[in-house]
């Protein structure tokens, strides 16, 4: 590739990453690691600190979604059960009625 190309690709690369959350773009991919020689300590701080940073980022749901997102659960968790019951059943009433034959 010639070097126009080449910063072209880049460029493309890093417009299309820069759209995709929790993605590197190439000026992270090409920069030094700083913590590779850091201590325990240092390690878990760093990370705490991002930990705090990302989770100011986070869109809670409301209490209005978090209780009907449960409904949703708790109904399509009964389907399944009474689904899977009622095979259970029919295949036990199958082999019993196979095997006292």
């Amino acid at each position: 590739m010639t070097g126009e190309a080449l910063s072209m690709a880049r460029s493309f690369k890093d417009r299309l990453f820069e759209r995709l959350p929790g993605t590197r773009t190439a000026t992270e991919e090409t920069r030094p690691r700083q913590q590779e020689s850091a201590g325990f300590l240092p390690k878990i701080s760093s990370f705490y600190r991002e930990f705090k940073t990302e989770m100011k980022k986070v869109t809670w749901p409301g209490r209005k979604e978090t209780v009907s997102s449960t409904a949703v659960v708790i109904v399509t968790v009964l389907v399944i059960v009474l689904f899977l019951g009622l095979v259970d059943y029919a295949l036990g009433r199958i082999v019993y009625s196979v095997l006292n034959f």
